[in-house]
């Protein structure tokens, strides 16, 4: 348990409009296209209590960093994100203690994608109660928590993708987005989380709205190899 603090409270979960546009395979043309009625998704929202929380990242190698998230093993600071600022959390792991608590959140700012210590978060408890474990890692101290996505027989990743076309990793799921990274054509990348609706992309032919998320990003999937989910599960929506 945390140390109690008045500086901490319960966030209120928000919702998330995710627009939904025509969705079509991302390795042939179609004919036409399957249009969806929008929807709202009940998203996995917290705030920070802190002033300058760092959100972290290894811009030379991802993987190290979301394999064991600390100071040492994600040294770049995309944002310091201020008192209040609410994000939606992906998923949750153990990483180097901060505060005592010794999980750490892949978080979206809105702005970038990284992760942070949980300590920050404001809520009473180490672990949150409604955000899966990060792919490949399991529930902190002795093993007695059991990882949420074992509960859910949610299929989270990690999966395999591989671009038949390069293309960017941005800091949300559009082409307006700041791009961190790229993943080069032929390039198979093996950290893929999820996937969620975004900016409908429209390239040589191809149509989707869907986008790959990765441990620093997103992409989208009408340049990766698979079908509309770039071959991952249609259930593994972020």
């Amino acid at each position: 348990m945390r140390r109690p603090s008045f500086r901490r409270a319960l966030a209120a979960p928000a919702a998330l409009a995710v627009t939904t546009a025509a969705v079509l395979l991302s390795t042939a043309p179609t004919a036409g296209a399957r249009t969806a009625a929008p929807t709202v998704q009940a998203g996995r929202y917290y705030h920070t209590w802190a002033t300058d929380v760092n959100v972290r990242v290894s811009e030379s190698d991802p993987n190290t960093c979301g394999r064991h998230p600390s100071v040492a093993n994600c040294p770049d600071v995309r944002e310091r994100l201020q008192p209040g600022k609410q994000f939606y959390v992906y998923c949750q792991g153990p990483g180097q203690t901060v505060g005592g608590n010794p999980y750490w959140l892949m978080i979206n700012s809105d702005t970038t994608t990284g992760w942070m210590a949980s300590y920050y978060v404001a809520y009473p408890d180490n672990r949150l109660p409604d955000v899966p474990d990060c792919p490949g890692m399991g529930a902190a101290g002795n093993g007695s928590h059991t990882p949420v996505a074992a509960k859910s027989a949610r299929p989270y990743g990690p999966y395999s993708v591989t671009a038949y076309e390069t293309v960017n990793i941005r800091s949300q799921p559009n082409t307006s987005s700041r791009a961190f990274d790229q993943i080069q054509a032929g390039e198979t990348r093996t950290d893929a989380l999820c996937w969620t609706h975004g900016e409908t992309v429209r390239d040589h032919g191809y149509t989707n709205d869907v986008w790959i998320g990765f441990t620093e990003g997103w992409a989208s999937a009408v340049y990766l190899k698979g079908n509309e989910y770039a071959g991952l599960p249609a259930g593994a929506k972020c």
